[in-house]
């Protein structure tokens, strides 16, 4: 029988979340990591010697990495603002990319990455892993057999009381293109926008504070963050409108005296309607609102056998994308509808009137 080919891929960025690419890839068969670039050589080599990268394909430039013939893909694991432009470059380079979320600062840059993806017949894969969260794909597969009935409200929370992450740019505006919203919240718009089946959003109007984290003294649940680099919002909340009637409601938060932290979304429709995290189900039954959570919903079936988290799915779909040539489960072009949201949001914000998206 003829050898399975492989997938040789590398990966632009290889400080913290990085080693769950490194993982998974190291636990598909069918996939050979055979580069890393990162500019801090510490990181660069604690990556290359735990994942068994040899020297000589370890490198500080990722443009040369990006030269080596045999590399197919690569995992954009970079702070925000490199996203859109290392991405490019691979996508130019003929690489397919799987990009961490968020997908870019804004939506601009976003769509210059579709475009160059286009251009080059290349897969453009965005990092949203809770799509693949066994809640997630029974709540998906619920609302396709039309359990929920047509959903006309979500409401999305993702609030830290204390919880902007203390490494890194996190903080920095401009690097990081937002806060809480970019970097929590956006996590939830796009699991919500992919259980309501992308409508297409219209409007949205919100509201941004930064209130606690450009002051000093307050600890959180990562530490003391530098309050004299801290430029990004701490809570941002948002009404959204889409083109079928439909609207969501966002509150999300790297700072809030709020009672407690909460994350996850709510979906209503006509017929019923469900929460995450955790996972309830409600379901209208001979006229009574009736609680139809499933149990062991933590044991529901699951794609890619070999993978053991929503981040590894996410990942492996990306791999058997590529070695089947069959469509990637988190294209850009869905997530490019996410970005357009929060971008509306900031530019609400700033402004105090309702930002039409086009």
């Amino acid at each position: 029988m003829a050898k399975k080919k492989t997938l040789k891929v590398g990966i632009i960025g290889v400080g913290g979340i990085s080693h769950l690419h490194l993982s998974a890839y190291k636990k598909h068969n069918r996939v050979e990591l055979v580069a890393i670039a990162d500019i801090n050589e510490a990181n660069l080599a604690n990556a290359g010697d735990q994942f068994d990268v040899p020297e000589n394909r370890r490198f500080t430039d990722y443009k040369k990495m990006l030269k080596l013939k045999d590399l197919q893909a690569v995992s954009v694991c970079t702070p925000n603002w490199l996203h859109a432009p290392v991405t490019v470059d691979a996508l130019n380079a003929g690489k397919h990319v799987l990009t961490e979320k968020p997908m870019a600062m804004n939506a601009v840059e976003a769509k210059k990455m579709l475009d160059a993806a286009k251009r080059h017949r290349r897969k453009l894969h965005v990092g949203h892993n809770h799509r693949f969260d066994h809640s997630a794909l029974f709540a998906k597969e619920l609302i396709a057999g039309g359990k929920l009935g047509e959903i006309y409200y979500a409401r999305v929370q993702a609030v830290r009381r204390r919880g902007c992450p203390s490494w890194g740019v996190f903080g920095q505006l401009d690097k990081q293109g937002g806060g809480a919203m970019s970097d929590i919240g956006v996590h939830m718009v796009d699991l919500t926008m992919h259980l309501m089946g992308h409508p297409k959003p219209v409007a949205v109007s919100g509201a941004s504070y930064r209130t606690i984290g450009d002051k000093p003294g307050h600890v959180g649940m990562f530490g003391v963050v530098n309050h004299k680099t801290y430029t990004v919002e701490d809570m941002a909340v948002g009404f959204v409108r889409f083109a079928n009637g439909a609207t969501m409601s966002i509150e999300t938060s790297f700072n809030a005296n709020l009672d407690e932290d909460k994350f996850g979304t709510v979906l209503a429709g006509d017929k019923g309607g469900l929460s995450l995290y955790p996972l309830k189900v409600q379901l209208e039954l001979n006229g009574h609102l009736t609680d139809c959570t499933p149990q062991n919903v933590d044991a529901h079936p699951a794609p890619y056998p070999q993978a053991a988290s929503g981040h590894d799915r996410s990942i492996h779909g990306f791999v058997e994308a590529i070695l089947n040539n069959t469509p990637t489960p988190i294209p850009g072009s869905e997530v490019i509808l996410t970005q357009k949201i929060i971008d509306g949001l900031y530019l609400s914000a700033k402004t105090g009137k309702e930002t039409r998206i086009k």
